[in-house]
């Protein structure tokens, strides 16, 4: 791919969710050139508001971003670029980016904040509702879900939003959907108030455009007022398999404690990325704070 011939700038940073505008605003604020490409809409943009974010609490995330864009537009070294990165190229001494309109960057390090794209929930129904009454996190969205709540689904993963969401959800139900449950287990939620229904999910029902319940094999109907059902995702950006990265087997791009991935002067953060050791955040805060430590990485490289 070809490049431009001027002297690279100091970062490209693609996309312009939490982790790519706390990434940009942490180069900006040491005053190091920084291109922020952003394709929009973000992962969180079918949810009304975001919420476990201080001083944000209740914020639209349109909102959130449009701010920090404003805030970025104050720095003399950060151009915002909005578009697509279709392809790139990291060489040994930087990185090229094209831009689906044909624009060209070059710079020398790259920070992959590209995030991850829900997949459709296998339950008919259910996916209009996702990021209002159907969600995948107690700590973002589980106070709003209301009194009834099912968490939906089998997987052993489940138990710890259930065990979450006692103390929040006045009536609480686990719809297994199918998958038998070890029997400690289930007594030992029920002991804590939690029907456990091992029936399997067939339907939503909607009133009003309202998801008001979860129909189940035999005829039954769970009445609930919101839903935990933990959703899958895949990377929404080829470029890290394009350009080598390690993957982890949940999908995700495997990074160091400062966000460096396999490939030389290339970094990554937010919800595309975490290290081995650690799961993934999948989270406003837990994205922006990768966001940071990815810039921090890229400062200590430029000045070693």
């Amino acid at each position: 791919m070809a490049t431009h011939d001027s002297d690279p700038i100091d970062c490209i940073v693609l996309g312009g969710g939490p982790a790519g505008l706390q990434a940009a605003l942490t180069l900006a604020r040491v005053h190091r050139s920084v291109a922020l490409v952003d394709a929009g809409p973000g992962r969180n943009a079918a949810a009304a508001h975001m919420q476990n974010v201080v001083t944000r609490d209740g914020t639209p995330p349109a909102t959130f971003r449009g701010i920090a864009r404003e805030q970025l537009e104050a720095y003399s070294t950060v151009r915002l670029l909005d578009g697509t990165a279709v392809a790139a190229v990291a060489g040994e001494d930087d990185v090229a980016v094209e831009l689906g309109d044909g624009r060209r960057l070059r710079a020398r390090f790259l920070v992959l904040a590209t995030g991850v794209t829900d997949l459709p929930l296998p339950l008919p129904g259910l996916a209009p509702h996702w990021g209002g009454q159907v969600a995948h996190c107690p700590f973002c969205h589980g106070h709003e879900l209301g009194d009834r709540v099912v968490v939906l689904g089998g997987e052993p993963q489940r138990e710890h939003p259930v065990r979450m969401m006692v103390g929040v959800a006045q009536h609480l139900t686990w719809l297994t959907d199918g998958v038998r449950l070890d029997p400690e287990v289930a007594d030992g939620l029920r002991r804590l108030g939690v029907v456990v229904d091992e029936r399997r999910a067939i339907d939503v029902v909607e009133r009003d455009g309202r998801l008001v319940g979860i129909a189940v094999e035999g005829g039954d109907v769970v009445a609930c007022d919101g839903v935990l059902a933990g959703g899958a995702w895949q990377q929404r950006s080829t470029l890290p398999a394009a350009l080598g990265c390690a993957m982890l087997p949940d999908g995700a791009i495997e990074v160091d404690e400062l966000g460096a991935t396999s490939v030389a002067r290339v970094l990554a953060a937010g919800d595309a990325a975490h290290r081995a050791a650690a799961g993934p955040g999948h989270s406003v805060i837990a994205s922006a704070a990768a966001g940071q430590l990815a810039a921090l990485g890229v400062v200590r490289a430029l000045i070693a």
